[in-house]
């Protein structure tokens, strides 16, 4: 037996090493399919391999394949790059909506709904745009509010169900470092305000203000807001009223009652109440007295859903309210603290934005914090899902200027046109890439449902945009008629033309290079970045271009393919093996 079992070893060692030979005149990368007698691939030797100019050997392992005739075929080429055309998606959380916004005399802090540990719950920014530290939590974890007092940023969210508002924590306004509680802690529970056995308190806050070593939060549904300490987030008081919604605060000062004349530390503060009353409140803080109150109603379909103050600090009435409106208006509005019914200033088309069509960068949807930089830009963080904006608008004169719009990375389906490989779908938008500046523009909203799977198509002279839907249905057809403006096309989805060239995972999740008769050409991206999709589009002059979800979706230019040429092929004969 023992004889018979070497005889065997033999036998299968001989076809473990099976020399294949080569020669290239000059270097490149090589790759090497062997195929079956019947000419089905069996195995993909070489992908993409390095090798410099002249005679080569491979060895194949043929160990585990029957007798019989087998083939093989070389290809090489240069090497290939992708040149980065531009992204779509400046930064922010890849699946929850810009959700606050805040600022100090440095910085603008923005912050999303929900978002994975692959993208940003809080951005810090300068008045220009460009980001100076990022933060993220856990797999899923989102912001409900921001606020920023005394080098410190105060966010209201978390982790799970704490994003909806139910933690409060503390940031480093200068790297976005995390600041614990004094006593260790890092999240201050909004559960933990209450006393022990509390029945009926709420598990979640709606906003939060901090100014002059104060937090304020509302709580809309239990009518009242609450006082803590920002330094140890102890409970300081509670006032009680109609329900409060958006609320914002001011440093300032103020006699009392029992000291006329004598200024002590005070603040002003402002909350919207039952969505359209501007309710104004001047607190003095030792001990916390509401010295003087005011309620100013707004016209029956104004409801406020974002406001923030401006002004003197030393003159608490001397301020200027700017408030976010929410339907039918989508504007933001600013007024005079002591005369809150008139507005001196409007930015946003009255009506706001419509849900599908052509881009309208000059109106507002579901306005959802609003925030006033260093040099008085405001900063709107806007809560609609299709697409997901933070605009920026000059308010030095009567009407709002909008100067830039920074989006979040689209979460869904993305297309390339290939014969137009600067025009991206993604995220239920079309999009134009400037190639000075590699970003890319909003041109349109064309659907607001989620799809898994999009692509251009041209049929005859007109261009389509097909799209297949996350729930189960039949494709959709669009036809081009403009930029961002494409109508559902009465005719059935065109065949998927056979590319040359395609984008695959592998198992493990690298991306590579393969061409449509099975030979790898090479990995497509770079080990540690986190491509969660990707697809490859040739036009028909030969040019080949990529689109990737890495967050942030990415169009490339890949070059080099035109290189590509046969190198060698061969045959091997794996005779019967000895019994």
């Amino acid at each position: 037996m023992k004889a018979l079992a070497a005889l065997l070893a033999l036998a299968v060692s001989a076809y473990a090493a099976v020399p294949i030979r080569f020669h290239n005149e000059r270097p490149g990368f090589v790759s090497l399919n062997v195929y079956h007698p019947d000419g089905t691939l069996a195995q993909q030797l070489l992908t993409g391999a390095s090798f410099p100019a002249g005679d080569h050997e491979t060895a194949w392992d043929a160990a585990a394949l029957p007798p019989g005739d087998y083939t093989w075929r070389a290809v090489i080429h240069d090497g290939l790059a992708l040149k980065l055309r531009g992204t779509v998606g400046d930064f922010g959380g890849d699946r929850g909506t810009p959700s606050a916004a805040a600022a100090d005399d440095a910085q603008v802090y923005l912050g999303w709904s929900l978002t994975t540990a692959a993208a940003d719950a809080v951005v810090a920014c300068d008045p220009a745009g460009t980001v100076r530290w990022t933060h993220r939590r856990g797999a899923l974890s989102g912001c409900r509010a921001l606020a920023a007092d005394g080098g410190t940023v105060f966010v209201l969210g978390g982790e799970g169900p704490d994003a909806e508002g139910g933690a409060l924590y503390k940031l480093n306004a200068k790297d976005g470092a995390a600041i614990p509680w004094p006593d260790g802690r890092t999240d201050l529970r909004i559960t933990s305000l209450w006393p022990a056995g509390s029945q009926g308190k709420p598990e979640l806050a709606d906003y939060l203000a901090v100014k002059n070593g104060r937090i304020y939060l509302s709580f809309t549904a239990g009518e009242f807001v609450s006082v803590l300490d920002a330094k140890s987030g102890a409970y300081l008081q509670t006032v009680v009223g109609a329900p409060p919604g958006a609320v914002d605060s001011v440093a300032t000062k103020s006699d009392t009652p029992d000291k006329p004349g004598t200024l002590v530390d005070a603040d002003f503060v402002v909350t919207a109440l039952k969505g359209g009353v501007i309710g104004k409140l001047l607190l003095i803080h030792d001990p916390i007295w509401v010295v003087a109150s005011d309620l100013t109603p707004l016209d029956r379909e104004e409801r406020i859903t974002a406001l923030t103050m401006i002004g003197d600090g030393a003159k608490h009435h001397m301020h200027d309210i700017f408030v976010g409106l929410g339907h039918p208006l989508h504007q933001v509005q600013a007024r005079s603290a002591i005369d809150t019914e008139g507005f001196s200033f409007v930015a946003g088309k009255a009506g706001g934005r419509a849900p599908l069509g052509p881009w309208q960068s000059d109106r507002m949807k579901s306005i959802r914090a609003l925030a006033l930089d260093a040099t008085g830009q405001l900063w709107v963080a806007e809560g609609d899902a299709v697409p997901r904006r933070i605009s920026v608008w000059k308010t030095d004169t009567h009407e709002g200027r909008l100067v830039r719009e920074f989006f979040a990375p689209p979460d869904s389906a993305v297309a390339i046109h290939s014969r137009d490989p600067l025009l991206v779908y993604a995220g239920g938008c079309e999009w134009r890439i400037d190639p000075a500046t590699q970003r890319a523009a909003c041109l349109g909203v064309i659907t607001r449902d989620p799809m898994r799977a999009a692509r251009y198509a041209v049929e005859k002279d007109r261009v389509l945009l097909v799209l297949t839907p996350t729930a189960p249905g039949p494709e959709l057809v669009f036809e081009r008629t403009g930029d961002g403006d494409c109508q559902p096309h009465p005719g059935p989805a065109p065949g998927v033309s056979p590319e040359k060239f395609a984008l695959a995972q592998k198992a493990g999740g690298a991306w590579q290079f393969v061409t449509s008769d099975g030979f790898i050409l090479g990995a497509a991206f770079d080990a540690a970045e986190k491509v969660s999709a990707a697809t490859l589009s040739t036009s028909p002059g030969g040019k080949a271009s990529a689109i990737a979800i890495r967050p942030r979706v990415a169009d490339y230019e890949l070059t080099g393919i035109e290189s590509l040429r046969p190198l060698a092929t061969g045959k091997v004969t794996l005779p019967l093996r000895d019994r």
